[in-house]
């Protein structure tokens, strides 16, 4: 099992999820075992996506992809830099 984690500050949440939703087709085509959106209770404008994978290596395929890349550009016209971490679950904790 592995997670992509994307951080990344968003103009217009709306647009955000409309753009998000619209890539879904392409996501799961990676791999995807789909995945949560977050957003910060004090920041409106900051989002994080953390989306679940089979592989280590589809994870890494679809972080490195310019798929990622022109989802990250439509998503909204006031974006900056992402930050995009491929995880490895390292341990279930009970609580």
């Amino acid at each position: 099992m592995a997670f992509v984690l994307i951080e990344h500050r968003v103009g217009d949440f709306e647009a955000f999820m409309q753009a998000y939703l619209d890539d879904a087709d392409r996501r799961r085509r990676f791999g995807s075992l789909g995945g949560h959106v977050y957003r910060p209770a004090d920041d409106a404008h900051s989002v994080i996506v953390l989306l679940e994978w089979d592989t280590v290596d589809r994870a890494n395929d679809f972080a490195l992809s310019l798929e990622l890349h022109q989802a990250e550009e439509w998503s909204s016209r006031d974006i900056s830099t992402s930050r995009v971490l491929v995880l490895e679950r390292a341990m279930d904790a009970p609580i």
